[in-house]
């Protein structure tokens, strides 16, 4: 064979060299489902039977496991379930935000749920557990970004330093009839104001820009008090961000709290 193998080969060869029964997992696997938040590095993990006694090779990882997952077929190859493979990603990557990037995904859009990523990061081994699990609490609290994961770190110290209310994550804002008005990415429930964090990631198209135009048009036409700040202010000035979340505060207070009540977001469900 002459030239670069293709991934197909390449997962092929790696399948051949573990033996019968073996299925794919982490980053490889995730792709096959359709996720893409991973970095890219090239190597294939590989699930074994435990009593398998059998060395990788090159960028092929065998991994011994006394829970051999049921194989699913993706594109033709045997991988372990989705919650397993996100997990075992997961569990090898050694930045937090890579972590948050990846769970985040597999939640919003609807492949699995926190409680099902919590049921097989506690099923597994222990090792590598410490920064899904710290992701998984994020999750569970309606962090749905990294982005988020940061101004959520910055609302937990002021609730710690002055007790600051507790912020909300993705709340679903309605008025008292029902109508759906807008979903902040915080929201303190108290005094009906809104935090969101503006990332130009998600704000390039026209069609985005507008969307925040309207959404800040409707927060103002029911008195919402509104604070924004960029991604990169999160980490470079948190004095400020908290300095502007108090004054935000304290100018909510001053006003007769609009009628509008905080419910839990819709959630896709895993399909």
């Amino acid at each position: 064979m002459t030239g670069t193998p293709s991934e197909a080969e390449r997962l092929d060869s790696a399948l051949r060299l573990a033996g019968d029964r073996a299925v794919l997992s982490g980053a490889v696997a995730c792709r096959r489902y359709g996720l893409t938040k991973m970095p890219a590095d090239g190597t294939i993990l590989v699930l074994v039977p435990h009593e398998r006694r059998r060395a990788g090779d090159g960028d092929v990882i065998l991994e011994r496991t006394r829970e051999l997952p049921p194989p699913v077929l993706r594109d033709g190859f045997p991988c372990a379930p989705l919650d397993r493979a996100v997990i075992d990603t997961s569990r090898r990557m050694r930045r937090l935000d890579d972590v948050r990037a990846l769970l985040a995904e597999a939640v919003q859009r609807g492949f699995t749920t926190v409680a099902r990523l919590s049921a097989e990061l506690e099923a597994g081994s222990g090792r590598g557990s410490r920064l899904p699990r710290l992701v998984l609490v994020e999750l569970a609290a309606g962090v749905r970004s990294a982005p988020e994961a940061w101004a959520r770190e910055i609302a937990l110290e002021l609730e710690q330093e002055s007790g600051f209310p507790r912020i909300e994550w993705n709340r679903a804002i309605h008025l008292e009839t029902g109508e759906r008005l807008f979903d902040p990415d915080g929201w303190i429930d108290e005094v009906a104001a809104a935090w969101e964090i503006e990332s130009v990631e998600y704000h390039l198209s026209p069609e985005d820009q507008e969307r925040s135009y309207r959404r800040r048009a409707v927060m103002n036409r029911y008195d919402v008090v509104l604070v924004e700040h960029r991604p990169s202010r999160l980490r470079t000035a948190k004095a400020e961000v908290k300095s502007d979340l108090r004054a935000a505060y304290d100018r909510a207070r001053r006003r007769p709290r609009p009628p509008l009540v905080s419910r839990p977001p819709f959630v896709p469900g895993p399909v």
